[in-house]
């Protein structure tokens, strides 16, 4: 009987051994510990919630993508495994239930927000925006750790909130979020009920009936949870941003419809940025955009032999470049004030012309008015921003990037 008793305490704590590396992992990966660029994209590219959705938004499957999509595979077959075993979220909120151990308050009566989220959400990716992707707990995760970004501010605070949100809501009620409202986990569900439905079906009439009432109930409500997730992306998309400010997004982001929809809000670019030009976007250019990356060139300026933005990007918002064609990539044009030019002012200046990395702005002499003038050629400038970066001219700049 002590053999027997004594087997499955080693079990357990093997395995709770396990989760605490797959947590620890989870942390060096988010932080970008280990040495390989690509590694802080890892976590939420695990998301069968965000790959679907953001395969479906971008109408392409990429290698962040295809990630999740095998994890919706490994669910398929073993139910809510990933959330067991391998959700970093899960397993931070185990440790929560454990500091307050019970069950809470009942959840008999709460709706499976989770389960209208992601037909919400997936009914928006049909028309390119994926609302409620932002919701996904992994993005979460990952989005906590934009708190440590230096300098500490009010952008990363509001960036990686999502993490203690839902901490200090198991620490009321201990799983509702699991259990209710996790789109992750409600996708891992969804698939579950399609598999058991598919399998009932496959039975003969004799058996079971094909199509039973419930099963009809649930298309229908299905059927009207992605129409009604594809009117409201309609309508964000038509409304949803602020007239007249379009934002300037990194390299190889999408169209900016599509941008703020499949946008996880992650982090993951803000934090690779070498430069620190990528910032959460505070509201300035709409609901729609509110938190997802912009760019800003007060202090640098998007480096020409860079293209770490490109490569952490786990729902396909910013699609991989090469540093060929990320120099050939325009996330704007500079656009020139002579008005506010010093060279109008007789004062010799050629700050914007000497920074300037892809020979776009011609400084030239009239020898016949003894002036200079500054032009921008658009067919080379990549708005890369270290044209307005040199510029001496303040508060406002006489040379900025406007977007494309």
């Amino acid at each position: 009987m002590d053999d027997q008793a004594h087997k499955p305490r080693t079990r357990g704590r093997w395995r709770l051994a396990a989760r605490c590396g797959v947590l620890a992992l989870a942390v060096a990966l988010a932080l970008q510990v280990l040495p390989w660029e690509w590694t802080p994209m890892v976590v939420p590219a695990l998301s069968p919630f965000v790959a679907v959705c953001a395969a479906v938004a971008a109408r392409t499957v990429g290698m962040a993508s295809a990630l999740g999509l095998a994890v919706l595979v490994t669910v398929a077959v073993r139910p809510r495994w990933f959330c067991r075993n391998v959700c970093p979220m899960g397993l931070v909120l185990d440790g929560v239930r454990r500091v307050r151990p019970g069950s809470g308050p009942t959840m008999a009566k709460v709706p499976r927000v989770g389960q209208w989220a992601v037909l919400l959400t997936l009914g928006g990716a049909l028309v390119g925006t994926p609302l409620l992707l932002w919701l996904d707990p992994l993005a979460m995760f990952n989005g906590f750790f934009s708190v440590w970004r230096q300098p500490f501010g009010l952008p990363g605070v509001l960036a990686g909130i999502g993490l203690p949100v839902v901490v200090a809501l198991t620490l009321a009620w201990p799983r509702v979020w699991c259990g209710r409202l996790c789109p992750l986990g409600a996708t891992q569900d969804l698939v579950t009920e399609l598999k058991r439905r598919l399998r009932r079906n496959g039975q003969s009439a004799a058996d079971a009936p094909a199509t039973p009432a419930g099963g009809v109930a649930l298309v229908r409500r299905s059927v009207l949870a992605v129409a009604v997730g594809a009117s409201g992306a309609a309508l964000v998309g038509k409304w949803g941003n602020r007239p007249g400010t379009k934002p300037l997004r990194p390299p190889g982001a999408l169209d900016e419809r599509r941008f703020t929809g499949v946008c996880v809000r992650c982090g993951n670019c803000v934090r690779a940025c070498p430069s620190g030009i990528i910032e959460p976007d505070l509201g300035g250019h709409g609901a729609a955009s509110l938190l997802s990356p912009v760019l800003c060139f007060d202090y640098k300026y998007c480096l020409e032999d860079c293209t770490r933005c490109t490569q952490v990007c786990p729902s396909g918002a910013i699609v991989p470049l090469s540093l060929e064609v990320k120099r050939r990539t325009k996330v704007g044009v500079a656009r020139l004030d002579m008005t506010l030019c010093v060279l109008s002012d007789g004062v010799e200046c050629g700050a914007c012309a000497n920074q300037c990395p892809y020979d776009a702005i011609e400084l030239r002499f009239d020898e016949d008015t003894y002036e200079s003038t500054v032009r921008v050629l658009p067919e080379n400038c990549t708005g890369c921003g270290a044209c307005e970066l040199a510029c001496m001219t303040s508060p406002e700049k006489a040379i900025r990037v406007v977007p494309v």
